[in-house]
């Protein structure tokens, strides 16, 4: 029996172009989108063009300004603070409890993706790095087992939550740390250590905002790095 390929529609192929461009820092951020040069580049009408703006809106990667366009989402210090508190403490919340739902099986996988991002880290492959960094979260989320907590993580935006890692994993020390912290947190979750897991989800996210707002406070912006 052949398995069912899903065929992506324009709106959703478009919308994986451009986010991954503004994600990894080729189309800057304050930069127009413009919908003419978008239409003849893609060789689509203006509608699937606007809808995958309004998901990149969702995303938190755009802002739509009426009569004025589309423009690259520029982050504040203000803008890193909010998002990394909130996110620290609902996956703190989610690893503590996911500890309880982590048998052999969730731990190979942490440790297959540890080694994939050991091995990304060597070859200073930051995307790869990047992907497998979002499925170890992914999981331990998911483990967590509460549709609410799992719902309002996904409705902070994926967007917005990979273009901060992203300029956080592009600073020197960002893929260092992070791999040493996911190895704690995968210990914490072998011991079944509850808030250990949660201690150290917790400084991961604020050891990453502490670099990324000390970068803007020396250079009045938020790295590029594109």
């Amino acid at each position: 029996m052949h398995k069912a390929v899903k065929i992506r529609s324009i709106t959703e192929q478009i919308y994986e172009h451009l986010s991954n461009s503004i994600i990894e820092g080729i189309i800057r951020p304050g930069e127009k989108l413009l919908e003419n040069d978008l239409s003849s580049q893609f060789g689509i009408s203006r509608s699937p063009l606007r809808e995958c703006f309004r998901i990149l809106e969702g995303e938190g990667l755009v802002v739509i300004h009426p009569r004025r366009g589309v423009f690259v989402r520029e982050f504040k210090s203000k803008d890193i603070e909010n998002v990394f508190q909130v996110r620290a403490a609902l996956e703190g919340l989610a690893a503590s409890v996911a500890v309880q739902n982590i048998g052999k099986k969730e731990i190979g996988m942490f440790g297959h993706l540890i080694v994939e991002m050991e091995k990304a880290l060597d070859k200073n492959d930051i995307k790869s790095f990047l992907g497998y960094n979002y499925t170890f979260h992914s999981i331990f989320i998911k483990l967590a087992n509460n549709e609410v907590l799992e719902r309002t993580l996904k409705n902070l935006g994926k967007g917005i939550w990979l273009r901060i890692a992203f300029l956080y994993y592009k600073s020197p020390s960002g893929l260092y740390v992070s791999n040493r912290m996911h190895k704690g947190i995968l210990k914490a979750f072998e011991e079944k250590d509850s808030l250990a897991a949660k201690k150290i989800v917790e400084e991961h996210m604020e050891q990453a905002k502490e670099e990324l707002i000390s970068e803007i406070n020396n250079t009045g912006h938020v790295p590029s790095y594109g």
